[in-house]
């Protein structure tokens, strides 16, 4: 999408073109919109996210534009391009989405009990084979916490309140994020006793299971492109957990962080293949609040194990 300015199509142009002005004489949901529209680049994208109707997206902006006397946007083909003072509008609806992050933030920081939702971002193998098992020695103490998992490999934005607290592999550089060491997750080339005496038997020839073209650039799928590139790969997933799964019905030999060596499961090698660092990381709008307090003393008696 192009966010180049355009001559605006009407000669009349509103009064008060400050980000401030046009906030204060716009409608919040049409501001909402317009940045929702421009965001998705069409009507039926910007409808999804808001969880509304094309007809009102549409006519949301028919308002906006109406209130401004003048168009915020031209489109032409698949594209659209804003007006001068359509970058200005936009600029005011940005302010006004972060003005409402920082309101959110505010109120949950100032939120002290000791109960309540919190929301960790993580892998799913994370999630669901090491820290899930561990959950009840954290709810034996704290009964009225409600422990809520987002678990993929995509990052959550901690700004917008998309997840309170965020298990990450690297230490982030936002300066408005507090990162807390877990410590390091070591990996290990393994498989069943079948698997692992074919490999040492045959290198080249051994199956493995391996990660897809989803996360191309991460560590893992670095390492398999350099010591396994020439093997058949049986699986490729971006899930830890169907990797894992895989390697124990002995599909082939896989790169298993130590938490998911089943018993099944044998190390091709005494020493790690991979080693990567754990972050735990939040917003520091949220350092007071004492039930991520008491989350990340969990996180780091259970990362103990790692």
């Amino acid at each position: 999408m192009k966010k180049s300015s355009v001559p605006s199509a009407s000669p009349v142009a509103p009064a008060a073109t400050t980000p401030a002005a046009l906030a204060a004489q716009a409608d919040w949901e049409a501001l909402r919109t317009f940045a929702a529209f421009i965001d998705a680049g069409s009507f039926s994208g910007a409808a999804r996210a808001l969880e509304v109707t094309h007809a009102t997206v549409s006519r949301r902006l028919q308002m906006l534009e109406q209130s401004m006397r003048a168009p915020l946007f031209t489109r032409r083909a698949d594209d659209v391009e804003l007006t001068r003072l359509g970058e200005t509008v936009l600029a005011a609806a940005r302010a006004m989405q972060e003005q409402t992050r920082q309101l959110a933030r505010t109120l949950a920081g100032d939120d002290l009990r000791l109960e309540g939702k919190l929301r960790i971002a993580c892998t799913d193998a994370l999630g669901a084979l090491f820290l899930a098992p561990r959950l009840p020695a954290l709810l034996r103490r704290w009964p009225d916490l409600d422990v809520e998992f987002a678990m993929g490999h995509q990052n959550v934005s901690l700004a917008r309140r998309e997840a309170d607290l965020a298990i990450r592999f690297a230490r982030p550089q936002d300066g408005e994020l507090i990162a807390r060491p877990l410590g390091k997750l070591a990996y290990y080339l393994c498989g069943t006793a079948e698997v692992v005496a074919a490999w040492r038997a045959e290198r080249r020839s051994t199956p493995f299971v391996g990660y897809d073209d989803g996360v191309p650039d991460i560590p893992e799928t670095l390492w398999h492109a350099a010591h396994a590139a020439g093997n058949p790969v049986r699986l490729r997933s971006s899930s830890l957990v169907a990797q894992c799964m895989a390697a124990r019905a002995g599909v082939g030999m896989a790169l298993l962080p130590r938490y998911l060596l089943a018993p099944e499961l044998a190390p091709a090698e005494p020493q790690p293949q991979l080693e990567r660092e754990l972050w735990a990381v939040f917003h520091r709008d949220l350092k007071a609040v004492p039930r991520l307090r008491v989350v990340l003393e969990w996180l780091e008696d259970c990362c103990k194990d790692l």
